[in-house]
C-alpha cells in the first residue's frame, strides 16, 4: 500500500501528504483506472504533460472528500482531444466546444476535458475565450485560489496561485481582484458563500464582502437554473447551519433568498447526530427554510423552475404543518392514514420536517415513529366495484357512492372492515 501511495504522491508533496493524511489522499485514486486511459492517450511519452487534474477534484482529494466529478485541463485543442481519444474508442461528446470543453465517457463515468484558455471578454454570464498553451494564464482566469490547483497522473502538484496553502489555512481568496472575478460571472457570489461556509477558518475579507454587496444585483443576469444548482450545493453542505451563524454570510444569503426566513430551524438540524442528519437531503433543508402553512412556497418553486417531484413534497408538508403541532397527529393510526393517502416517503418527509420544526413535540419519539413507518404495511382497500356488482349493483353513481362510503368507514375503523356494516351496505334492495 505504501509503495502505491508513493507512486501517486511525489517527494515534493510529502508535506501535503502528512498534513492531509494517507487515507484522504487515496481518495485521489478513485478514478485512476479510467483516467489512466485518458492520460495515456493525451500525453506523449517522454514529453511535458499535456493533461492534468484541476479544480474541485484536486481540492476534494486533498480534503478527503468524496470525488463525484473529474475535471481535466489540457494544452490540446478540443478537436485534438477528440481525435486522440477516438483511437481508443472512448466516447466523446461536445458539451461546451465553444469554450473548449468536451466530455469523455468511460465505464459510465464522465470526465470534462477543457483546453487551457484565457478570457478575452465577459458580460457576467458568458465569456469569450482564447485558447492558450500557458498553464499560468489558465489559472488566472479561474475563480478562487483553491480551485486553481493542478495535478498530473502521478500526483505531482502544480499550484501557481498557492491554493494549497490557502486551503490548509482556510482562506477563501479570489484570484486577483474580487470585483473583476465577480463581474466575469456573478454566480461566483454564491460560490464564494459555499466555499467560505465549507472551508473557512477565518473571518471574511472585507474587500471581498464589499465587492459582493456592490454586485449582488448582478445575479439577476444569471439563469435561475444555475442559481438553483448552486443553491442546491450550498444546502447539501454538512455544516450548512454555519451559513446563518456568520452575520455577514447570513446577510448576503438572505438578500439573495429572502424566503429563507425559517433558518433557525436548522439549529435543531445542526444538533442531530450524524445518523439522523443522513436522512436529510438538500430538499428537506430547503423545506425547513421556506415552508409554513401557506402556499407562499409556490412562487419560489415557480421562480426557480423546481421539479414537480419537489413541489409535491413541499405541498404535502405545507398542508400538514398546522397538524404537526398536535401530539395526536403522531399516533400510529394517523400515521397509517398518512401513508395510505400519500406514501411512506411522504410520511417520512413529514416526520423529518417535524423533527427540526417541532422538536419539543416529537422529541425522543422520532426513532420509534420512523421505525413504525418503515415497518408499516401500506393498507389496501379489500373491496372493489366487482364485489358490489355481484350484489346486483351496476356501474354508475350509486355504485361509486356505496364504494366510497365503505372505504371511509374502513379508514375510520383503523383499516378494519366491519363485516356487519359491509353486509348491510352491500345488500341491494329494489
Amino acid at each position: 500500500m505504501l509503495k502505491k501511495i508513493k507512486n501517486i504522491i511525489s517527494k515534493t508533496d510529502l508535506f501535503l501528504f502528512e498534513k492531509f493524511g494517507s487515507n484522504k489522499s487515496l481518495k485521489f485514486l478513485e478514478n485512476v483506472k479510467e483516467t489512466k486511459l485518458i492520460f495515456e492517450n493525451l500525453n506523449e511519452i517522454g514529453k511535458e504533460n499535456k493533461v492534468r487534474f484541476v479544480g474541485g477534484c484536486v481540492r476534494k482529494a486533498l480534503c478527503g472528500e468524496k470525488i463525484d466529478d473529474i475535471d481535466l485541463a489540457t494544452t490540446l485543442h478540443p478537436e485534438e482531444v477528440k481525435k486522440k481519444l477516438a483511437k481508443s474508442n472512448i466516447k466523446v461528446i461536445d458539451t461546451g466546444i465553444a469554450h473548449g470543453t468536451v466530455t469523455a465517457y468511460i465505464n459510465k463515468k464522465k470526465f470534462e476535458i477543457t483546453t487551457l484558455r484565457k478570457d478575452i471578454s465577459t458580460d457576467g454570464r458568458h465569456a469569450n475565450v482564447q485558447f492558450t498553451l500557458n498553464w499560468e494564464e489558465d489559472a488566472l482566469r479561474r475563480d478562487f485560489t483553491i480551485n486553481a490547483i493542478y495535478a498530473d497522473i502521478d500526483g505531482r502538484i502544480f499550484d501557481p496561485q498557492n491554493g494549497i496553502s490557502d486551503l490548509y489555512k482556510g482562506k477563501i481568496k479570489f484570484i486577483g481582484s474580487p470585483k473583476e472575478r465577480i463581474e466575469e460571472d456573478y454566480l461566483r457570489i454564491l460560490r464564494y458563500l459555499r466555499f467560505f461556509t465549507q472551508y473557512s477558518k477565518s473571518t471574511h475579507d472585507q474587500n471581498t464582502i464589499q465587492s459582493i454587496k456592490r454586485h449582488i444585483n448582478g445575479l439577476n443576469k444569471i439563469s435561475k437554473e444555475r442559481i438553483f444548482d448552486e443553491m442546491r450545493k450550498i444546502l447539501s453542505l454538512k455544516n450548512v447551519y454555519d451559513l446563518f451563524t456568520n452575520d455577514q454570510s447570513k446577510e448576503i444569503i438572505l438578500s439573495i433568498f429572502p424566503q429563507f426566513k425559517f433558518y433557525e430551524r436548522l439549529k435543531n438540524f445542526n444538533n442531530l447526530n450524524q445518523e439522523l442528519k443522513d436522512g436529510y437531503d438538500y430538499k428537506m433543508i430547503l423545506a425547513l427554510l421556506i415552508l409554513d402553512h401557506t402556499d407562499n412556497y409556490e412562487f419560489f418553486c415557480y421562480k426557480y423552475k423546481i421539479s414537480n417531484n419537489i413541489k409535491d413534497k413541499f405541498k404535502n408538508i405545507s398542508k400538514n404543518i398546522k397538524n404537526l403541532k398536535s401530539r395526536k397527529f403522531y399516533q400510529e393510526e394517523n400515521l397509517k392514514k398518512l401513508i395510505y393517502f400519500t406514501d411512506k416517503n411522504f410520511a417520512k418527509d413529514i416526520l423529518f420536517f417535524s423533527k427540526c420544526a417541532n422538536e419539543k413535540i416529537i422529541g425522543k419519539d422520532f426513532k420509534k415513529l420512523l421505525d413504525y413507518i418503515n415497518a408499516c404495511k401500506t393498507p389496501t382497500f379489500p373491496l372493489s366495484g366487482n364485489d358490489l356488482k355481484k350484489q346486483g349493483y351496476t356501474s354508475g353513481i350509486e355504485l361509486g357512492k356505496k364504494l366510497k362510503f365503505l372505504e371511509q368507514e374502513w379508514i375510520a375503523n383503523n383499516f378494519v372492515l366491519d363485516k356487519k356494516l359491509v353486509k348491510k351496505t352491500m345488500n341491494k334492495t329494489d
